[in-house]
């Protein structure tokens, strides 16, 4: 398995400050969702903008609209349960795996956050991987420090691919 900055449920056991706890988020309403959906247009513009225009456009027209902005904030909504239910299912299997863990800092929250909650939040994830890299025999957690969360497979793509080469080797 090779974790991409995932949603892991060990959270509030690393970032532990008021501001970092899991808390369900309140779903935005139709105006704001449209308002995302339009400033989403400039973000994947740039994530895609080496893309094949073909490619880039039709990836627009999917990802920049309200539908998968309001998918998006109803997964954020919901991130206790989340946890919950993920802790319920015990451990992480002992499978070979890589955490990449993006300490980059995505836009939105540069706007939404302080500065000292986000350095929280980076010393946070950066502790909290290293026990899932641990937690199994062929384990791995690689820090990425300038890839985000939103954004780490277009801001690290020779990373990302490295390892899931790396794991692919590793069980083949």
């Amino acid at each position: 398995m090779v974790y991409l900055d995932a949603f892991y449920e060990e959270w509030d056991t690393h970032l532990i400050g008021a501001k970092t706890r899991l808390r369900p988020q309140p779903m935005p309403g139709d105006l704001a969702m449209r308002l995302i959906a339009f400033a989403s247009r400039k973000l994947y513009g740039k994530m895609f903008a080496t893309w094949p225009p073909k490619v880039r456009q039709a990836l627009l027209a999917k990802y920049a609209t309200v539908e998968p902005q309001r998918a998006s904030a109803q997964e954020r909504s919901n991130v206790p349960e989340l946890r919950d239910e993920l802790k319920a299912w015990g451990q992480v299997p002992d499978k070979p795996l890589i955490a990449l863990v993006a300490l980059g800092i995505d836009t939105s929250m540069k706007f939404l956050m302080s500065k000292q909650v986000l350095r929280e939040i980076t010393e946070g994830k950066a502790a909290l991987y290293r026990p899932l890299g641990d937690s199994a025999e062929n384990g791995q957690t690689r820090v990425l420090l300038d890839a985000r969360h939103s954004t780490i497979s277009t801001d690290a793509p020779d990373v990302v691919l490295q390892a899931i080469d790396d794991l692919w080797r590793r069980v083949s």
